[in-house]
């Protein structure tokens, strides 16, 4: 469900990165100027929104039913399909060419839905999705400014980080979600 979100965290993260790079070989930065870098698990401060529990329960609901009507046409082409089979041999060779045009129709119109069910279902995520990921960079960088940090990536990023730099908690209580035990103690 959450494809679309995790591939724009993903294109930014490869943008952020190459940022990162680029200052450190560059030598852009004065001496000075101290660089400091934090990191944060957006699956985990989205999913402590209550607002992203209730956008996927209600993409949960829609997926449901698209799902129902992709089954109730699969059906359909089954039944029809079943009825050929069994048929066929007793029906006049007009009346099969008829059925089969009908069938390969119901299977073409099958397929079609089918992708439809796709794209529609990456609309409604984005849709949902997309405000929430407003909030949650919004967030970010709020945090980010009020504890000093230069840069704050996606924890992904790291093959190892200090979990001092986490701002993970952070976000989430600045956004209003909930902590749970498990985060608040690796936060710490």
């Amino acid at each position: 469900m959450l494809n679309i979100a995790l591939q724009k965290i993903e294109d930014m993260k490869k943008i952020i990165f190459a940022a990162f790079i680029a200052l450190f070989f560059l030598g852009k930065a004065n001496a000075q100027d101290q660089v400091k870098v934090g990191y944060v698990v957006v699956d985990s401060v989205m999913t402590s929104l209550s607002e992203y529990q209730a956008q996927m329960k209600g993409f949960e609901r829609y997926s449901a039913q698209l799902d129902a009507e992709l089954t109730s046409k699969r059906s359909t082409l089954q039944t029809k399909f079943q009825e050929y089979q069994e048929n066929a041999p007793n029906w006049l060779p007009d009346i099969v060419q008829e059925r089969e045009k009908e069938i390969q129709q119901l299977q073409t119109n099958l397929q079609e839905f089918a992708q439809q069910v796709q794209s529609k279902l990456a609309a409604k995520e984005q849709e949902l999705l997309g405000p929430i990921l407003v909030k949650i960079q919004q967030g970010i960088d709020d945090v980010a400014k009020e504890k000093g940090f230069t840069f704050v990536m996606n924890e992904q990023v790291f093959l190892y980080a200090d979990s001092t730099y986490d701002i993970t908690n952070d976000v989430i209580v600045k956004l209003g979600g909930e902590v749970s035990a498990d985060a608040a103690t690796n936060n710490e």
